[in-house]
């Protein structure tokens, strides 16, 4: 089978990154469930409005945006297990709204944590989010039987351009999407990476 997976927040711990990067530069002590939103912006990491949205911008720039900072991301250990097993009955392919010029180091990082992959795909603008080429666009042309992402609004592209799925389009719960109310007769959810192997049925291989 074609398989789809997003980058970050998947395969990629950018969220503890990021924290780790404001609980230094601005002495505190949050850990990843202050990312309510997966908009970064609409976050609240303090109670003065104005500081809060110059640490998401900061963070945007220093962390999610910059080649150097998403080298150091470590890997989800239990993603990097699964993603090895399904390589070796499916291929694999990665879809991130990072921006276009950061699909070289995106590679790198993907060879460096040996994570197999078959193809990737930097698809994201100037804006944080935003993508220049549709998730959805892409992930019809490539014919996927699965995608998985941890942001609803690019599941909801996904099934705006192929809304028949061999094993469904999935949200992998991280705290910014726990409460998101989920269209069960569109969508799967999923909490564990022993789930989604289950799901695609190799778990006893």
């Amino acid at each position: 089978m074609k398989l789809g997976f997003d980058v970050d927040g998947i395969v990629a711990d950018l969220p503890q990154l990021m924290v780790e990067y404001i609980n230094e530069k601005y002495n505190l002590n949050h850990d990843v469930s202050i990312f309510a939103s997966h908009d970064v912006t609409q976050n609240k990491y303090v109670e003065d409005d104005e500081l809060s949205t110059q640490i998401s911008l900061d963070m945007l720039e220093n962390v999610v945006r910059n080649d150097g900072a998403m080298s150091i991301t470590k890997p989800y250990k239990d993603g990097v297990a699964a993603i090895r097993k399904l390589a070796k009955h499916h291929t694999l392919h990665f879809i991130t709204a990072r921006p276009g010029s950061m699909k070289k180091s995106t590679v790198d990082w993907f060879r460096n944590c040996n994570i197999p992959f078959t193809t990737i795909h930097a698809l994201g603008g100037d804006k944080p989010g935003e993508c220049v080429v549709s998730k959805g666009r892409l992930g019809r042309s490539l014919n996927l039987d699965f995608y998985m992402d941890d942001s609803l609004c690019h599941l909801e592209d996904m099934y705006k351009y192929k809304n028949r799925w061999r094993k469904g389009v999935a949200l992998f719960t991280r705290p910014w999407n726990v409460d998101e109310l989920l269209d069960t007769d569109k969508f799967i959810r999923f909490d564990k990476w022993t789930e989604i192997i289950r799901h695609l049925g190799i778990h006893k291989r």
